[in-house]
């Protein structure tokens, strides 16, 4: 919970901030409120709690993630992948800064940067077409 700053519409995630689009944002306040009614005594300052956490400090699992993610047909892999995506799409395509912000290797970095660029690229081909 320390690391959100909702009326910003700002979450920190391994030391970088970042901005909240509107579905994350609104997702999240559905889910503390939510969170709020289903444990209100919770001393657990992690944003997702369950059952077992919900008397501790400790987060949810990586497995109790996945389980319950795969259930919506969900993967934390893709979710990363598109997040990483986004990232190069806003910052013009920096595999530098891909690799710094998400731990990347320069390999990954570099390819995700180059689909950004051949995004951006198309981008830019149809907007001259259509004009």
């Amino acid at each position: 919970m320390d690391d959100l700053d909702l009326p910003n519409r700002r979450i920190t995630i391994a030391g970088h901030a970042q901005r909240l689009g509107e579905l994350p944002h609104q997702t999240l306040l559905a889910w503390l409120a939510q969170r709020r009614i289903t444990w209100p005594k919770t001393p657990d300052r992690h944003v997702l709690i369950n059952a077992k956490t919900v008397l501790g400090n400790g987060p949810v699992s990586a497995e109790y993630l996945k389980r319950h993610l795969l259930h919506q047909g969900v993967y934390l892999e893709r979710i990363r992948g598109d997040r990483v995506l986004h990232e190069a799409l806003t910052v013009g395509a920096d595999p530098l800064h891909l690799a710094l912000l998400f731990n990347l290797s320069h390999t990954t970095a570099s390819r995700y940067a180059a689909i950004a660029q051949n995004l951006l690229d198309d981008q830019i081909e149809q907007t001259a077409e259509s004009e």
